[in-house]
This record gives structure tokens, sequence and C-alpha cells, in this order.
């Protein structure tokens, strides 16, 4: 993927690029009943979506709120589904290229071929070789409280605008960030 990108837009855009985040989108959650009723007119909901990307005519359905209790209370915001499976075209095919190479070794969430499980291997690691060289160490284990509700999305959208020069993505990218009309704060879900 070259530096920064431009004039993609069409060139992704195209129903076999979509019907494959659907499949992505669906892996898993068939079972569940917004799943099921697209998939009963899936070929018309897709060229539906299509349409609207290409006539740039597309708006984002917004989110519906939920709260999960288990490990802690979570507020989760869900898009519909025809926003998710736009969020995994976007994705897979503009953002995860353009920006995961410039990310540390050390990033793991959302992350193909990373995750918890490599994340505990190299904290594993990180600490028999910390035994090795220093003896006695410490470890700081912390969290951000509310990280999700503290990004700006005015920095945000400046950072994206320096590796996406395509104004067709930029404008769907400004679409799906400012759905929620508040300047701070990403919808978790």
């Amino acid at each position: 993927m070259p530096k920064t990108i431009r004039n993609k837009y069409y060139e992704y855009l195209t129903y076999e690029k979509l019907l494959e985040a659907h499949k992505k989108s669906r892996k898993g959650k068939g079972y569940r009943k917004e799943i099921i009723l697209f998939n009963l007119k899936q070929e018309e909901y897709i060229m539906w979506l299509l349409e609207k990307l290409q006539t740039k005519t597309y708006k984002h359905g917004g989110y519906s709120v939920f709260y999960v209790t288990e490990p802690k209370l979570r507020k989760i915001e869900k898009s519909r589904y025809i926003d998710r499976i736009l969020h995994r075209w976007l994705v897979d095919n503009f953002l995860e290229p353009a920006f995961v190479p410039q990310f540390v070794n050390t990033s793991y969430a959302c992350l193909r071929s990373r995750g918890m499980h490599k994340a505990c291997l190299d904290v594993q690691k990180a600490i028999r070789h910390c035994k090795i060289i220093w003896g006695e160490y410490y470890i700081l284990k912390m969290d951000v409280a509310k990280y999700f509700d503290n990004i700006n999305k005015e920095i945000l959208f400046n950072i994206i605008k320096r590796k996406i020069k395509d104004k067709n993505l930029l404008w769907l990218i400004n679409e799906i960030l400012y759905a929620q009309k508040r300047e701070k704060g990403l919808e978790i879900g």
C-alpha cells in the first residue's frame, strides 16, 4: 500500500467487495435476527448500499445503545447491520492496509494474527527477558479510563487525512465518524 491513498474509492467500490464484507461481518453471528433478515434479501440490500455509495447519498443510520455487565458495566453503541458491512469494507480495503504497518509490534487489539493469546505470550517472554537482565524488576499494569469517550474526533480525522487524500473516502469516513453529533468520544461496539 502506498504512503497515501488517492483515487481508490471507486476502484474498490464493487458488489463483490461489499458481498465479501457482508460475509466477514456475519461470521459467527448468522443466527441473529437482523442478519437472517438481511440474508433473505442480501442482493437487494447490497445493491442499494452500492448505489448509495456511488451517488454519495449514503447516511449512517446511527447507533442503538445497550449495556453489558460482564466483566464490568460497559456502554455499547451498536450500528445497523448494513452500516457494519460498510465499516468492514472500509477497514479491510483502506484503513487496515494504510495504518497497521505503522503500528508498533506490541499492538494487539483487533489485528489479524494478534490478540490476547499473542499478547500474553509476548508479556511472558518480556518478563523472562527482564528477569535475566535485571534480576529484580517492576511491572506496571494500568488502564486508561474512558479512553474511547475522550478521543477528539477532529484530531482523529486530521490524522486520517494525512494518510488518505481521496476526497470520496474522506467524505465516507466523515459520515461515519460524525454519525453521532458529538465532538468527543468514539462509539464502542
